[in-house]
């Protein structure tokens, strides 16, 4: 297994590898052969990382985000292929090897990567070594691309005032940064009302290398007069119209160089929505009453509440206009799909809050609890709204309790659905009869979960991963192990 001469690998930058925090990647080690074993480990550290033994699929439970695993026998006995599966489900880059694996089946190969392995490589071959030294190179760098991304993620999340700890926020955070250097790219935010939407356009703009330096103008459509909307997006000419007294630049203009916020675009009329299309495809705007355009250099952020593409289908939202909106699309989820971040929303708005009532006020768990069993339809606005409404009510230095909360909070909570769960009729799955074999109803009740998340997110795999907090590989795996219908991510 000795390197083979060649060209020089690229090496790692080393600044970049701990990206400013001081810390080795971690690397972890899956092989019951200590000489082989030995040899992988001393690579990973010429690599720029630091090895770690993994033993079993528990002790994988750690945040290692790459993992290299001797896979043993060829499957279906291949004893390293569950360990594969669990090192890829919690996120982790997983490089296989064993001694002939090159000439393993093609069947058994392929299982293995879809256990969740990134590579199979041949530990027996001459340039073993070789290959993996490319690989770990290209891993490690990935990672601190990755931490780097982190870092920029949790500088929006300072400078915006943001609270995201759930995985599904880091999610979207992490998509907000990579869209951000697309500045001439129109992007579609959607999510519930009270999500953050224009939080996560000042993000874009905040992160956008050509345009942060430039205004963010938003606008809410739905409280532009029908009348004089075109006026208020596009301007006028003093004199176009009576009382059309002064010159008027229009919001396109305002943010020439920036970013323009338009929320709740679903609320444009038909005929506005042409106009504006036309604005995104020549890059020129028409002032009511003249008759020469004038170029703008303006990036459109949309937001909408509603389904823009139900919309389209049934001929309320021009499809054009969508399509030329949604080239990068943002789905913020609602407060329900993010739990995690419910009790540092509630510290973060006492802080924010505070001078409304008693200082240094702290949540009780009475009301945490309470907390997590609201609905909350209108997210983090509703949230907020109620933390200032408590505290504006709260007259003692007491920890914030149930009884401080406003009294429509009370009714929602006294609300049988916000705080009961129906028993089932029977804990036995439909079809299950009197059979009670465990493997068969656990079997059954993981398809229904399934069959509900994909009726929820309409049939598309990443989010459904999201949902379900799994890898897209496990649920396209769980696809094929159910005979459930399948659909293109992004479709």
């Amino acid at each position: 297994m000795a390197r083979q001469a060649g060209p020089p690998d690229p090496q790692p930058d080393d600044s970049a590898l701990d990206s400013g925090t001081g810390l080795i990647p971690v690397v972890e080690v899956s092989d019951p052969r200590p000489p082989r074993r030995d040899s992988v480990e001393r690579l990973v550290v010429e690599c720029g990382g630091r090895p770690r033994h993994l033993r079993t699929a528990q002790a994988g439970a750690e945040q290692s985000r790459i993992v290299l695993i001797a896979a043993g026998e060829p499957p279906p006995a291949c004893a390293g292929e569950e360990l594969v599966r669990c090192c890829g489900e919690r996120g982790s880059k997983v490089v296989c090897y064993e001694d002939g694996a090159a000439c393993w089946p093609l069947s058994a190969r392929c299982k293995l990567l879809l256990a969740g392995a990134v590579s199979l490589l041949d530990s027996a071959a001459p340039a073993f070594l070789d290959d993996l030294h490319r690989w770990l190179l290209r891993l490690l760098q990935a990672e601190t691309r990755l931490r780097a991304e982190e870092a920029e993620v949790s500088a929006i999340v300072r400078e915006l005032g943001m609270v995201a700890e759930s995985a599904a926020m880091i999610s979207v955070l992490r998509l907000v940064f990579r869209v951000s250097r697309l500045s001439d790219v129109p992007t579609l935010i959607s999510g519930e009302t009270g999500t953050g939407k224009e939080l996560i356009a000042r993000a874009i703009h905040l992160n956008d290398p050509k345009r942060r330096l430039g205004p963010f103008v938003a606008v809410n459509c739905g409280a532009i007069s029908p009348a004089l909307a075109e006026t208020e997006l596009f301007g006028h000419r003093k004199g176009a119209f009576t009382g059309a007294e002064h010159h008027r630049q229009g919001l396109f203009r305002s943010a020439h160089g920036g970013i323009l916020f338009l929320d709740e675009i679903s609320e444009l009329e038909l005929p506005l929505q042409a106009k504006l299309l036309r604005v995104l495809q020549e890059g020129r705007v028409l002032r009511v009453g003249d008759d020469k355009e004038s170029a703008v250099d303006v990036r459109v952020v949309a937001a909408s509440n509603r389904d823009l593409e139900a919309m389209v289908r049934k001929q309320e939202f021009r499809s054009d206009l969508f399509h030329r909106l949604n080239v990068v699309a943002i789905r913020i989820p609602p407060l329900r799909d993010r739990a995690a971040d419910l009790v540092p929303l509630l510290r973060h708005f006492l802080r924010k809050y505070g001078s409304y009532g008693p200082s240094g006020v702290n949540p009780d768990p009475e009301v945490i609890h309470a907390l997590r069993e609201m609905p909350f339809p209108g997210n983090v606005r509703e949230l907020e709204n109620l933390v200032r409404a408590a505290l504006v009510g709260k007259h003692d230095a007491g920890p914030l309790r149930l009884c401080d909360l406003p009294e429509w909070a009370w009714r929602r909570l006294a609300e049988p659905q916000a705080t009961e769960t129906p028993a089932p009729a029977t804990v036995v799955p439909d079809g299950c009869g009197r059979d009670l074999n465990l493997s068969r109803v656990l079997a059954d009740v993981e398809k229904r979960v399934l069959q509900a998340a994909l009726l929820s997110t309409h049939g598309n795999q990443t989010e459904t991963a999201r949902l379900l907090g799994i890898t897209p590989r496990s649920v396209y795996n769980k696809l094929r192990k159910y005979h459930l219908e399948m659909k293109a991510p992004g479709n």
